[in-house]
C-alpha cells in the first residue's frame, strides 16, 4: 500500500514540475513607458497624442518578445519587439486614421452601405483582421484586398 502511495505521490510530482517547465516558458513584466521601444511610443504619440500609457508589459513566449500596452481612454495595443504594431483594439470608439491601409478603407466604403467605423485591427500571418462597429470581422490578404467576413 506504501509503494503505491509513494508511486502515486512521485507521479504528481512529476506531472507537477513538467508543468511548472512548461508554463515557465511563458514570462510576463509590468515595465516603465520608457522600457518600451522607441517605434512603440512614437506610435502612441503619433495616433494617441491625448492619451497616457497607464501600463505597459513586456511579454517573452518561446523566445518571442512581445509589449502590451494600456492607454488612458481603454485602448489597448500590442507590439512586436521592435515595437511595430501588431494589435490595436479601441474597446468603443474608432481606430484613429492612417493605421487601417487605405486599400481597406476603400473596400469597406462599397462593402458596408452608409459606411462603418473600424474598432479592431490585427495584423495577423499573411494579412490584417479588422472588427468594425455590427460585429462582423473582415479578413484582408497583405495588400488589402477582402479574403472573407466572419460573423462574430
Amino acid at each position: 500500500m506504501i509503494t503505491v502511495l509513494r508511486k502515486g505521490f512521485l507521479t504528481m510530482a512529476a506531472m507537477a514540475g513538467m508543468l511548472a517547465v512548461f508554463t515557465g516558458c511563458d514570462d510576463e513584466k509590468e515595465i516603465k513607458v520608457r522600457d518600451l521601444p522607441g517605434a512603440a511610443r512614437e506610435f502612441v504619440a503619433q495616433y494617441f497624442p491625448d492619451e497616457s500609457i497607464l501600463y505597459a508589459e513586456k511579454e517573452k513566449d518561446d523566445k518571442v518578445v512581445t509589449y502590451n500596452v494600456r492607454l488612458s481612454d481603454g485602448t489597448e495595443i500590442e507590439f512586436d519587439e521592435s515595437g511595430v504594431w501588431t494589435s490595436v483594439d479601441c474597446n468603443l470608439s474608432p481606430v484613429p486614421d492612417g493605421i487601417v491601409p487605405d486599400a481597406i478603407l476603400t473596400h469597406l466604403e462599397s462593402y458596408v452601405p452608409g459606411g462603418t467605423q473600424i474598432f479592431k485591427i490585427e495584423k495577423m500571418w499573411g494579412g490584417y483582421e479588422i472588427e468594425i462597429r455590427d460585429g462582423r470581422d473582415l479578413i484582408y490578404d497583405a495588400e488589402g484586398n477582402f479574403v472573407r467576413e466572419d460573423r462574430g
